[in-house]
């Protein structure tokens, strides 16, 4: 697969800002089409490291892309009209630099970063390369002398129509949307523990009900007409049976507190209960066996 190693750069003598402040400097370079392009490499070096000004600071964005870059409506270093962020995924390679005035050395953020030996391997389709600046400064400010140039190793391989066709649809519409971009969910630190770990947060034992002793003795005798001891239907054992499964917030007690008549319902009787108040009544097959129209035994 044949690699094709492009050197090309961004020059100009002067370049003029809008009334806010905003100025684009473009150039594409055109590649071979229905072909996978794969990025190699891509780095970005600044000739002239000191361009002149003559408001207080600019602040520039170099994007190397497969489709032409739209602005969006988000910020950057207190200017709008931001570029794309690195995550979307026609950006190949980013660079930001701010130039203050009086400063000997512009800071400089790159995407991906070469200095964790991070190497580019993005994938694309459209038969381009653009290369991107947007510059950002006061409103009618005259940058003077700015050059920037730009190395990528691209490698490109033979693909289908329909894989062409896709990947060209796919990166175009990606280009034309993200004006603003939402991502990730704020949590407030309050609720940053108990959300995910709540008994980390709270800890200790998680307090308990207490049954009265005469419910006690009702709940647990066999119930028959034969017994003298008082003792509770079968309706109404079911009926507590529902109550103590009742799940509680933090920090309450599971079960049922405070039920006319018989009190408090911990959630631990359930723990007792004997075949048919669990589970319904009991089939005269037990357990329950029962059969598919072929013939075969389902698992219930």
């Amino acid at each position: 697969m044949p690699i094709h190693e492009i050197r090309e750069s961004l020059e100009q003598a002067r370049i003029e800002l809008d009334g806010n402040g905003f100025g684009i400097l473009q150039k594409v370079i055109n590649l071979k089409p229905n072909m996978s392009h794969k990025m190699l490499q891509c780095d970005a070096f600044l000739d002239n490291p000191l361009p002149t000004f003559g408001g207080a600071k600019i602040t520039t964005e170099l994007m190397v892309t497969p489709t032409p870059v739209i602005y969006t409506d988000m910020i950057i270093d207190g200017f709008s009209s931001r570029a794309p962020s690195a995550s979307n995924d026609n950006t190949l390679f980013k660079q930001t630099r701010i130039y203050v005035r009086g400063a000997t050395q512009p800071p400089v953020e790159e995407f991906p970063n070469r200095f964790i030996s991070a190497r580019p391997t993005f994938t694309w389709y459209m038969p381009k390369l653009y290369i991107t600046l947007f510059i950002h400064g006061d409103p009618n400010d005259i940058i003077n002398d700015y050059a920037n140039s730009v190395y990528c190793a691209v490698e490109a391989k033979k693909v289908s129509l329909v894989t062409y066709g896709m990947g060209i649809i796919r990166e175009d519409h990606i280009a034309q949307v993200g004006a603003v971009m939402t991502q990730g969910r704020t949590i407030q630190p309050a609720r940053n523990v108990g959300q995910a770990f709540p008994m980390w947060r709270y800890g200790g034992v998680r307090p308990e009900l207490m049954i009265s002793g005469s419910s006690l003795a009702n709940f647990f005798n066999r119930t028959s007409a034969q017994e003298e001891s008082n003792t509770l239907s079968t309706v109404d054992l079911r009926g507590l049976a529902r109550v103590a499964r009742q799940m509680q917030p933090n920090l309450d007690a599971f079960g049922t507190a405070d039920i006319p008549v018989i009190g408090s319902i911990p959630d631990w009787v359930r723990f007792e209960l004997w075949e048919g108040v669990e589970s319904g009544p009991v089939r005269d097959q037990w357990p329950p066996i029962k059969h598919a129209d072929n013939g075969n035994v389902l698992t219930l």
